[in-house]
């Protein structure tokens, strides 16, 4: 029989078995020489195991010209980019979490400091878009003072802010996987309270824009940053309801700013509604500044090695993030990535265009309700906020409801062994039917021989459609690009803040030109029309992350 040699491509560490022919024996003798790869043995087998192994596992990684060897710090014939991620930890001279229950990770964190700093960015996510809809019951009081009559002016003022969502995550998002989260916070927050304030002083509707797309910027933090800062501090099966606690934040500021507004409005006057939402930022500003910790991952470890370099010398130590791109090319690479994810990804903007969709039917809903309430249903003005209780209520269902199924679905496919992404837009399937169903109910129902109760059953039942077509979408984002969560969780707000933006500015031309039934039914048609897209990226999602892969 001939002798034979095992493949030497099939070796496996960190133990290695090769069957090695050993010369000195029968070629039909074969030895199973068991090598460890942190043996310091100086025998001739080893030496010889470990150039077979260098040399048949690493030529696509070394080009076949360098090697690693068994050592625990980086070969100095070797870049440090040419060390796969998944094998940095293991050389001495890469920083990195010293094992699972490292006390500095905030994965690792006690129950007590995620609660705290959980429990600071939900609060902001409710101050942010409170902000965006709290001073609409005062518009017309407003535009009396200002001796506006430019409608869509009026409209601008209130849809501006929710621009400033689209910009700001741009640069927001990128900047805090460069210099962390907190400080994003931080500053964002200051920008927000200050120019929330100044829109107090403003003396016509165009610097009050201005100082609303300002402020919006600023407010954009908790759409760039939040979800990011929950997949830094909980584990996955945990996530969906947290995510949902985020979610309640984003969509009970606006539902109930309105009649909030609405109140202080007829007390006090319009400027008072912004010095309140002011005084509500610096709160939340104050609160950050105290308690908010940094929680993203690659921040802290390049942190962590910045004080062993000072405190041990060796300047070869550095994050297994460490990028190996010159300062300036990196920082370019890091500022592009959120629009190169919108624009070559289309898991993210095919799934952020749906959600978009009912994100833009929500602020053109809030149009609506001063005409159908007040109008058709002769409510007073200063009862029109009890009008957004009903989104309010179907956005609440749905954060409750969606955050818990759509963990208990992941975690019974992870009992399967199924741990993809694409999981989390399982139950997104069965919601998003209920955005045209809710419009349609709407938009049949406004008759002034219908109770009032109808109109707003019909727009919890949107709300509840729309708003889990968000938490699942985003949950969805957050895991299948956790590494640069942030970046992913931007691009996907960007599109939807345009949208949600640009949309309300036709709400005036289609109820005008339109039957208030039949223009429902257009936008209902249009989401039905988008019915299948869920499904789509629960089939296909994986295997198109996998072929549009970017390097980011």
């Amino acid at each position: 029989m001939a002798s034979r040699r095992e493949n030497p491509r099939r070796l496996t560490t960190p133990r290695l078995q090769i069957k090695l022919a050993l010369s000195s024996r029968p070629s039909t003798a074969e030895t199973v020489v068991s090598v460890k790869s942190t043996d310091s043995e100086n025998t001739v087998v080893h030496k010889d195991v470990l150039r077979l192994y260098r040399e048949a596992s690493l030529p696509s990684i070394l080009g076949g010209k360098k090697s690693f060897d068994d050592s625990n710090t980086v070969p100095s014939g070797a870049t440090f980019g040419e060390i796969p991620l998944s094998d940095r930890s293991r050389y001495s001279d890469i920083v990195s979490w010293t094992g699972d229950s490292d006390p500095d990770n905030p994965m690792n964190w006690s129950g007590g400091k995620k609660a705290l700093n959980l429990g600071v960015i939900i609060l902001t996510c409710f101050a942010s878009p409170f902000a965006s809809s709290v001073f609409a019951p005062a518009l017309s009081d407003m535009m009396t003072e200002f001796k506006e009559t430019d409608q869509y002016l009026a409209g601008f003022v209130i849809s501006i802010y929710v621009l400033g969502y689209a910009i700001g995550p741009l640069v927001v998002a990128p900047l805090s996987e460069q210099f962390g989260r907190a400080i994003c916070y931080h500053v964002c927050i200051l920008i927000f309270f200050t120019f929330t304030m100044a829109c107090a002083f403003a003396k016509n509707l165009r610097s009050l824009a201005v100082l609303r797309f300002l402020s919006g910027c600023g407010g954009s933090v908790v759409f760039a940053l939040a979800p990011s800062s929950v997949t830094d501090m909980v584990r996955p099966p945990r996530r969906g309801a947290f995510v949902a606690l985020i979610g309640m934040g984003y969509n009970l500021g606006p539902a109930i700013s309105p009649m909030v507004g609405s109140h202080i409005n007829a007390a006090f006057g319009w400027r008072w509604v912004f010095r309140t939402t002011g005084f509500l930022g610096i709160l939340c500003f104050v609160l950050s500044v105290l308690f908010l910790s940094e929680t993203y991952e690659p921040v802290l470890l390049e942190r962590r090695a910045r004080r062993m370099r000072k405190s041990t010398g060796n300047q070869n130590l550095r994050s297994k993030f460490a990028s190996v791109l010159p300062p300036g090319k990196h920082f370019v690479n890091v500022m592009l990535r959120p629009l190169k994810l919108l624009l070559f990804s289309p898991n993210i903007f095919l799934v952020s265009f749906i959600t978009a969709v009912g994100y833009g039917y929500m602020y053109m809903l809030y149009t609506t309700f001063p005409s159908v309430f007040v109008l058709t249903y002769h409510w007073k003005p200063q009862n029109i906020g009890l009008a957004y209780l009903g989104t309010a209520v179907g956005n609440l269902l749905a954060m409750v409801i969606g955050g818990v199924v759509g963990d208990l679905w992941v975690k019974e496919r992870a009992i399967r062994g199924d741990m993809k992404p694409e999981n989390r837009l399982l139950p997104m399937i069965i919601a998003w039917p209920l955005v045209p169903v809710g419009l349609l109910v709407y938009g049949w129902t406004r008759r002034e021989n219908t109770h009032w109760m109808w109109p707003l059953v019909g727009t919890a039942i949107f709300g509840m459609g729309s708003m889990s077509a968000i938490l699942f979408s985003s949950t969805y984002i957050v895991e299948a690009y956790e590494t640069h969560s942030a970046s992913a969780t931007a691009a996907s707000s960007v599109l939807r803040s345009l949208v949600g933006g640009l949309v309300p500015l036709f709400a005036f031309k289609l109820y005008n030109k339109k039957d208030f039934g039949l223009a429902n039914s257009l936008l209902a048609g249009i989401a039905l029309v988008l019915c299948p897209v869920p499904f789509v990226f629960y089939r296909y999602g994986e295997r198109l992350r996998k072929r549009f892969k970017m390097d980011l």
